[in-house]
């Protein structure tokens, strides 16, 4: 049995003979095997230390000082923006492939080689502020702004030479809004590293230390802009809604983002609170915005027969997700920025099994896929109850081990159907008028 998998607005314009490029599939291809690598990793190593399975002086122990650079750096970006980005962008504006391969190829190379250099780094026991661990964010910055260059000449060429110029998707939107913060905000986060790494040689003057924390605002922006981008496009043949209030909340999103961000970083004191506060009021207003647009267009398709059942799940945690960060927000002051931390994961895995259901069919383990959902979402809850994180880590453990499982099973059985190329467009569904996917 096969489910349509018509996440992408402009699908049936694309017709059968439009296919993802060899170059194009093994880049998205690569660019989500990292991010799954660095979050198997990272979150492996969260796990075993939630439960105190860590022996002090071990490479595991070492490697938990990375965590928080493989999680937050190693695992949005790749995956939500360059990864789903490369695989899904020449469908949504109907081209032949993605242009600027070359850029694409080395942002991947020079992120790999960062990443590669942060666990060096981590069990070499530089510190996370040493010289192995500096270069290799560095290689981070500039691989990601090689990658988001190609992504927006991409888009933008497809306005250039189309003919119709028909609308972008919300999911065009997302990606085009995440590449153009991650444009403004990475050379200023380096820069930043940079002069750090001048004060440590006395060259100059550098009274703060910069680490990835001080990033989390713009990845936290990339979430909800390239999250909301992927969870609209799970239904937007299906969903009633206009694209231009999607757009316009995605697009202020960004920019109060980015500028109370920047605001933010650059000043200092009572001018760096205010910015601060401000910045977060806006956000909150903004994600409120997005989740009950959201929230309505899902509800329409969950109620379709023709929807993918289950990256809607992991779409749906994602509301819930970011929509009880919006409540701990505006009730006691905090919650947002960990909410989308934690979204990412669902966005990403909701992302996963749209990719490889959209390119073989639903041929992936159902009951394993929602397995591994049901875990998840048991484990984010215990996350929050006193006492109770052991066993969530635990959970979140048994669900990385479902994902590998399903994700493994679905790629040996894709492989007998793949032939040269991957097709982006839809599997036709021949179900029952009664049946559910």
């Amino acid at each position: 049995m096969t489910v349509i998998h018509d996440q992408n607005p402009h699908a049936g314009n694309l017709g059968t003979a439009r296919s993802l490029s060899g170059v194009d599939a093994g880049l998205g291809a690569g660019w989500l095997a990292l991010a799954i690598i660095a979050a198997l990793v990272g979150g492996g190593i969260s796990a075993f230390a939630g439960m105190g399975a860590l022996p002090s002086g071990s490479v595991w122990a070492a490697l938990q000082q990375a965590h928080p650079v493989l999680m937050l750096l190693y695992v949005v970006v790749p995956a939500m923006v360059c990864g789903f980005g490369t695989l899904w962008l020449p469908g949504a504006l109907q081209r032949d492939g993605m242009l600027a391969n070359g850029l694409n190829l080395s942002g991947l190379g020079l992120v790999t080689a960062g990443m590669v250099l942060t666990v060096w780094a981590a069990l070499s026991g530089s510190g996370s502020h040493g010289w192995g661990a500096t270069a290799a964010t560095l290689l981070w910055c500039a691989g990601t702004l090689l990658a988001c260059m190609a992504l927006l000449v991409t888009i933008f060429d497809s306005r250039a030479d189309s003919v119709t110029r028909s609308a972008f998707s919300p999911f065009v939107w997302g990606e085009m809004l995440s590449a153009s913060v991650l444009l403004l905000a990475v050379p200023v986060f380096a820069a930043h590293l940079v002069r750090q790494g001048l004060g440590s040689l006395h060259l100059l003057s550098a009274s703060t230390t910069v680490g990835v924390e001080s990033f989390a605002g713009p990845i936290g922006l990339v979430v909800l802009l390239a999250g909301f981008g992927v969870v609209f496009e799970m239904s937007a043949r299906i969903g009633r809604f206009s694209e231009k209030p999607v757009a316009l909340v995605m697009a202020a999103t960004a920019g109060t983002g980015i500028v109370a961000w920047a605001k933010a970083d650059l000043a200092s004191g009572v001018e760096q609170a205010s910015a601060l506060r401000v910045g977060t009021i806006l956000l909150a207003v903004c994600t409120f915005s997005a989740v009950s647009l959201a929230g309505l267009w899902l509800a329409g398709t969950w109620r379709s027969r023709v929807s993918p059942r289950v990256p809607l799940l992991w779409g749906m945690g994602f509301l819930v997700v970011v929509s009880v960060g919006w409540v701990a927000q505006l009730v006691h002051g905090a919650g947002l920025h960990s909410a989308l931390q934690l979204g990412a994961l669902y966005a990403v895995c909701g992302g996963f099994y749209l990719w490889r259901g959209q390119t073989g069919g639903f041929w992936y383990p159902r009951r394993l896929a929602r397995l591994h959902f049901v875990l998840t979402v048991v484990a984010t809850a215990l996350v929050f109850v006193p006492g109770q994180q052991v066993l969530g880590s635990a959970l979140f453990g048994l669900s990385a081990l479902c994902f590998i499982l399903a994700a493994g099973l679905g790629l040996r059985y894709g492989a007998l159907t793949q032939t040269g190329e991957t097709a982006l467009v839809p599997v036709q569904s021949r179900m029952g008028k009664g049946e559910r996917a």
